[in-house]
C-alpha cells in the first residue's frame, strides 16, 4: 500500500529546504521524507517495501547530482526491483542537458522536471506536482 507521502533525494540543503517550504503552503500537504543521499533513500524504500505492511511513498523525486548513488543509478535500482518497481519516480534537476534528460526517460522516470531559479516558480510546481501525482493519479498495486 502506497501512503501520503513524498520521497525527495536531494543533497542540497537549500533546495530541499525551499521545497518543504513550498509543499508546506499547500492546503493539507502530504508528508516529505527527505533523504541527502541516494543510498540513503533506496535502503528506506527497500525497508518500506520489506516491511509486513507495505508502506511506500506515493511519489518519489530524484536530484541526479548526488554524492555516492546519484540520481539515475537510484532511478535503475527503483525500476529494476520488483516491488518498487510501480512507485511513480519524477528526476527534478538543475541540469537540462538533452542526454540526462534521455537517460531518466530511458530508466524509466515518469517525468524529469527542471528546477524552477525562483521561489513562485518552485511553489506552482510543487503544486502542480501534489494535484496530479498525490491527489488525482491512481497508482498500480503493488505486487503481493
Amino acid at each position: 500500500m502506497y501512503n501520503n507521502q513524498i520521497l525527495l533525494a536531494e543533497d542540497d540543503t537549500t533546495d530541499a529546504d525551499f521545497f518543504k517550504r513550498a509543499l508546506n503552503r499547500l492546503d493539507a500537504p502530504p508528508e516529505l521524507v527527505w533523504c541527502r543521499t541516494g543510498t540513503e533513500a533506496y535502503e528506506g524504500l527497500q525497508r518500506s517495501s520489506h516491511a509486513d505492511t507495505a508502506s511506500l511513498p506515493r511519489l518519489a523525486i530524484l536530484d541526479i547530482k548526488m554524492p555516492g548513488m546519484n540520481g539515475l543509478e537510484l532511478l535503475e535500482k527503483i525500476k529494476t526491483d520488483d516491488r518498487l518497481k510501480n512507485m511513480p519516480v519524477i528526476i527534478m534537476s538543475s541540469s537540462d542537458e538533452p542526454q540526462d534528460i534521455a537517460r531518466a526517460y530511458e530508466s524509466g522516470a515518469n517525468g524529469y522536471l527542471v528546477k524552477p531559479n525562483r521561489f513562485q516558480d518552485l511553489r506552482e510546481l510543487v503544486g502542480s506536482i501534489n494535484y496530479f501525482w498525490i491527489k488525482t493519479n491512481r497508482l498500480r498495486p503493488l505486487p503481493s
